[in-house]
């Protein structure tokens, strides 16, 4: 037994360590999936308005002659297709059942959903401003190679064999009215579809993950010199979820930490791109053995990449002594004992949310019930219903003008890009705002060190982290780009914050309440950097 928890944990302490206080485990689970539904919203409702887009205004015919179906180029177009999308792995779902519904080859539709969660406007513009270009052009390129690779292969073996092309394609009304409806419909009704089954198996697993891996585990099988760590990345990947920005967040704490490229890489490859939820709708769509097929295609080529990161890629960096990295895939440490659990847990899951999950999953729900409610109506109101009698030209009238399919193709995805906009700039504020937020967590955490509450240490560090990790983002948005030396001041804060969380950890708040004097220092020295190069005045 030791053996084999040795190879797999890279140390017997999180193995003793798996039973402990039953209480702290099923809260964990609870954080953990609650944190998981909240992060997930933003990007379902992304996905779910673009299956509605797909479905109403675009419509099968064009989405066939997009993908190319038939010609070799059909997965690389999707490829493309999915880098312009800023979904997740389950927002990926209701685009890829109205890929289907379209005819859409199953090799083509598996290239799109593994690259969207992974690559779109979200993670690239994250890892501009995090990760090293090497390291990201692998990235790039080693993803190519999974998702275009899987993709090829599955035609190859199952699409020829198991696919159901639709006998007739349906036309898209000449009412533009009804076109609204039925993107409407399509979006709402089909949340509450089988999707919503995957959404939920995909937030299960990552709350029983949350009970059953002890904390601190991870960071000691996953180091450079191990070389199986790729693969026990790739077990813990599969049946966790990730947002396509966690997913980089992570990837760069990775790296800076000195542990394993190649875990890193199965992490995006598996954990932002593929999830228990994507898994079922591969067993429900297509059954068992293409699942089995995929999910052998998809470790062999991972692992194979992520082998070759840590020995083609040399940062120079030794591993520290322990990482938050691999945090949100673990039950935490410690609960608050001074709080009751359920005040922890509302307190804890509000220091971890942003604005954005919140809008998105106020949306998402209010979708959900839309759904439900049309549901209940479907004989009165539906798609099918919509699509009936089309055979006249609709009247002409001031409220409903007959619109071409390339305007509502071309108005469609201009909503789409300005409400993926303004979710950036809600989710990455200015930088003089960001940096103005900063300043009072500071008297918050100082008051939490010197009163030894390990807890409050953690919820103010975090939010001072996610802060110092937006304002580079921030900056590039507006700006169009970065100084190295305003990169530079951000990665000095998240430095420090580490140290502050390292010695919160250890209870070690002596050297912690020295610390956040150096802190202040650099944040007021960062403070006037930003104004002087950007010509900003921060209150």
């Amino acid at each position: 037994m030791n053996l084999w928890t040795t190879a797999l944990l890279g140390t017997t302490t999180g193995y003793q360590g798996f039973w402990v206080n039953p209480q702290l485990m099923l809260w964990s689970g609870a954080l953990r999936m609650a944190q998981a539904a909240m992060a997930a919203a933003p990007f379902v409702l992304a996905g779910a308005l673009t299956a509605g887009i797909l479905r109403g205004m675009v419509g099968q015919q064009l989405i066939r002659r997009w993908l190319a179906v038939g010609h070799w180029s059909a997965p690389l177009r999707a490829w493309f297709l999915g880098i312009l999308m800023p979904i997740c792995a389950l927002g990926a779902l209701p685009v890829a059942r109205e890929l289907r519904r379209a005819g859409i080859s199953s090799g083509t539709i598996i290239s799109f959903v593994l690259v969207a969660p992974v690559l779109n406007p979200i993670s690239i513009l994250y890892g501009l401003s995090h990760i090293e270009p090497i390291t990201l052009i692998y990235f790039v390129v080693g993803t190519m190679f999974v998702s275009l690779g899987v993709g090829y292969l599955w035609d190859w073996l199952i699409s020829r064999h198991r696919d159901a092309y639709p006998v007739e394609l349906t036309a898209l009304p000449r009412s533009s009215l009804k076109r609204i409806a039925i993107t409407g419909i399509a979006a709402t009704r089909g949340i509450i579809g089988p999707d919503l089954i995957d959404y939920g198996l995909a937030i299960l697993t990552v709350g029983l993950m949350g009970v059953l891996i002890p904390y601190g585990t991870l960071q000691f099988s996953l180091t450079r010199d191990n070389w199986m760590a790729p693969f026990i990345m790739s077990l813990v990947a599969i049946p966790a979820y990730v947002t396509p920005f966690d997913v980089m967040v992570q990837y760069g704490m990775i790296v800076r930490d000195g542990y394993s490229l190649g875990a890193a890489f199965s992490l995006i490859v598996l954990g932002a791109g593929a999830n228990v939820g994507v898994a079922n709708w591969i067993r429900r769509d297509y059954g068992i053995k293409p699942l089995l097929l995929f999910v052998a295609l998809l470790l062999v080529t991972t692992f194979s990449l992520g082998l070759s990161a840590d020995r083609l890629i040399h940062h120079g960096k030794a591993a520290v002594d322990h990482t938050h990295a691999f945090d949100s895939y673990t039950r935490l440490n410690k609960m608050d004992s001074a709080k009751s659990p359920t005040q922890w847990f509302l307190d804890t899951l509000e220091s971890s949310i942003n604005p954005t999950q919140v809008y998105g999953l106020t949306i998402f729900s209010s979708l959900v019930v839309t759904g439900l409610v049309l549901y209940g109506l479907r004989r009165y109101v539906s798609i099918d219903r919509l699509l009936a009698n089309e055979t006249s030209v609709p009247e002409d009238s001031s409220w409903n003008r007959p619109v071409s399919t390339r305007v509502l193709v071309g108005v469609s995805l201009a909503t789409l890009t300005l409400f993926v906009s303004t979710m950036l700039y809600v989710f990455y504020p200015p930088p003089e705002q960001i940096l103005g937020e900063m300043k009072p967590i500071t008297t918050e955490l100082y008051t939490a060190v010197r009163y030894h509450e390990h807890d409050e240490i953690n919820r103010r560090v975090e939010q001072w982290d996610n802060l110092a990790r937006k304002l580079p983002v921030a900056t590039i948005i507006r700006r169009g780009k970065i100084e190295l030396e305003l990169r530079s001041r951000s990665a000095d804060l998240l430095h420090l914050l580490e140290l502050i969380r390292e010695y919160n950890e250890h209870g070690q708040y002596p050297p912690a309440l020295a610390l956040l004097g150096y802190l202040d220092r650099t944040y007021h020295d960062t403070v006037t950097l930003y104004e002087d190069r950007l010509n900003i005045k921060i209150d």
